[in-house]
């Protein structure tokens, strides 16, 4: 066993929002392992058995083939769609409603009992896996992307033992709103539908406000917490890595992002579990910033997106008038990105 503290970097976003980047970025780096969406190896993984960014069956899979030897003697004996649907349940709070109405009893447990009892209950199944990880990743610090605030508040929270700080990944809302407007394939089980669903801009306007007001709370609260936001990511990776880094103390050197270059980012295919399907992409990788929102979404949804999002737009530093460039108060040259798509 790994001698030494459990270190996970938490990465909170909303999705379709450029994190897998940032994940797999942050994997490249000298002592940081991408684990993907930890909170997802339950039904993608140990139910669908979807590949991991190797190439392999999540059985299969060296890696996780290891965690689950040593969390549980293997993966035979967990029933993941099960364990995925308590997941679920915490997140909604046994309501059927959308994610905001559990943070408040993952905060105060005993406000409800009965729902402290599978809070307990999912601890129990999740730090045996972050345990077993931390051992075979040899003690680097674990990139978990799950990014909902549920999880991320669970792991605050809930799992006392372990050092968990956030990079709070953001993108400009509007982006955010109509990259939910398209069609996506699911991966995963054909059984829970061929698409991942959609939502019209001012529903996403809504979710990307809450799920950002949720990760501000947190870092309010005093957990460890760092903002990145994507076109900042695009147009400079290496100064954000070293933000993120530093979260932990740790001082990175130019040979420590030498897989950053002027033509791309030199990506290996690692061990992420679940996540976007660009996860699955490596070499080099020459990464362009996903603008298309600003031709495509309409002018009435991008007045409407900007009224209900421009409180946490000025706090992120994003203009909310203008030009293109002036909207994302970005550099004049921008040059590697992508976002999940």
């Amino acid at each position: 066993m790994t001698v030494g503290t459990v270190r996970v970097l938490c990465i909170a976003a909303t999705g379709q929002s450029g994190s897998t980047l940032l994940a797999r970025l942050l994997g490249q780096v000298p002592g940081f392992q991408a684990v993907g969406e930890v909170g997802r190896i339950w039904d993608k993984g140990v139910g669908d058995n979807m590949a991991c960014s190797c190439g392999e069956p999540f059985r299969s899979c060296e890696l996780w083939a290891q965690v689950g030897e040593l969390a549980f003697g293997g993966w035979d004996g967990i029933d993941g769609l099960r364990v995925a649907r308590l997941r679920d349940e915490l997140a909604m709070a046994g309501t059927g409603l959308p994610h905001p109405v559990g943070l408040p009893f993952i905060e105060r447990p005993d406000l409800w009992p009965s729902y402290r009892t599978k809070v307990r209950r999912y601890a129990g199944l999740m730090m045996p896996v972050y345990q077993a990880l931390h051992d075979v990743a040899g003690g680097a610090v674990l990139v978990d992307s799950m990014k909902i605030p549920a999880h991320v508040y669970l792991m605050t929270n809930r799992m006392p033992g372990i050092d968990v700080r956030i990079a709070h990944h953001i993108r400009d809302s509007r982006g955010f709103a109509y990259s939910n407007t398209k069609w996506v394939e699911k991966q995963g089980g054909a059984q829970r539908g061929s698409h991942r669903g959609r939502r019209p801009p001012w529903k996403s306007a809504v979710r990307w406000t809450w799920f950002n007001a949720a990760f501000d709370h947190l870092e309010r609260n005093g957990v460890p917490s760092v903002n990145v936001r994507y076109e900042d990511l695009v147009h400079d990776p290496a100064p954000q890595l070293r933000r993120v880094a530093g979260l932990f103390g740790l001082d990175l050197s130019p040979d420590d992002l030498g897989f950053v270059h002027d033509d791309g980012i030199d990506f290996s295919p690692g061990h992420i579990a679940s996540g976007s399907r660009w996860r699955m992409s490596s070499g080099r990788i020459p990464l362009r910033e996903d603008v298309e929102w600003a031709e495509k979404l309409g002018d009435l949804d991008r007045r409407l997106v900007t009224t209900i999002t421009r409180p946490l737009l000025r706090r992120y530093g994003y203009r909310v008038a203008g030009a293109l460039h002036e909207v994302m108060d970005a550099t004049e040259a921008p040059k590697a990105s992508r976002t999940e798509r």
